[in-house]
Order: C-alpha cells, then structure tokens, then sequence
C-alpha cells in the first residue's frame, strides 16, 4: 500500500444507512439466507469464480487507488439496496392502493399544489394504516397523510 491509498484512512467521510436499510439486511440474515446463497452460487457460476482465483485482482499495479474503489463498492452497493428497497415499497403501497380503490382519489390530487415526493409517501403511509385497521376508511386515511405532509407554497394563490 502506498502512502497515498493509507490517507484514505483518515478522512472523515462518512456516509448514513437508513434503518429500513439495516433492518432489511438483519430480515434477509434471519429468513432468506437461501435465497442469498442462491445469489452467491449463480454469481459464482456468471464469473465471480474466475474473479476471485485471480489474486492479482486488487493489486496496486493494477489499481493505486484500491481502498477508494473499495469505499465506492460498497457505497454503490448500499444505495443500489436502498433503491431496490424504496421501489419496492413504492409498489406495494401503488398494489395496496389498487386494491383499495384509491387510485381514482389519488388522480384528482393537483400535482402543481401536492409533489409525487408527498402523494407516493402519504399513499404508503395510508396503506400501511389500512393494514394495521381494515374497518378504516381508505380515503379518509389517505386525505389525513396528505394533509399531515402537505407543505403548501405561500408564493402561490389559488382562488
């Protein structure tokens, strides 16, 4: 390791992993370990096999900044999860609304006066609701999630 590649030790980046992210790495620990491994093995067999026989792999001729590319690995690694994570529950809570009809609701909400960002998270919220109280309506819990994150534009006027 060069000089250079030991500084990256002592810089004070750091980057946050939200807890949805933690608890879905310890959920994938505790009950989907199969299909984890099926991952492993179809990444072994695509490749990675070959990869990791060849040492010179991180070499310094190869590569002077490796911690840094290791540091981006798993910084992209993370993100790519969060991304997934975050899709993911978009569209459970987009199926979610299906099934409770609301997507007609979700429609007439002006986009110029509500962000996608606060109708999608509301959806989400409401949907999780519905869930934990299925004689609720599913309207009216939707309206109240928007309105508890609705930041309205004070530049704006409507009449």
């Amino acid at each position: 390791m060069t000089n250079k590649d030991l500084d990256l030790y002592d810089t004070d980046e750091q980057f946050a992993i939200s807890y949805e992210l933690i608890y879905l790495l310890k959920w994938i620990l505790d009950n989907d370990t199969s299909k984890l491994k099926k991952i492993v093995s179809k990444s072994l067999s695509s490749g990675l096999k070959e990869r990791l026989e060849d040492r010179n792999y991180f070499s310094n001729d190869e590569n002077e900044n490796i911690l840094e590319d290791i540091h981006q690995t798993i910084l992209e690694f993370f993100v790519t999860m969060e991304d997934i994570l975050l899709e993911a529950l978009s569209e459970e809570a987009i199926k979610k609304a299906l099934e409770q009809d609301l997507i007609p609701d979700i429609e007439k909400i002006d986009s110029t006066i509500c962000d996608d960002a606060t109708v999608r998270f509301s959806v989400e919220k409401a949907t999780s609701k519905i869930d934990k109280n299925p004689k609720a309506d599913p309207k009216d819990l939707l309206f109240k999630e928007l309105l508890k994150r609705w930041k309205p534009n004070k530049k704006k006027i409507l009449n």
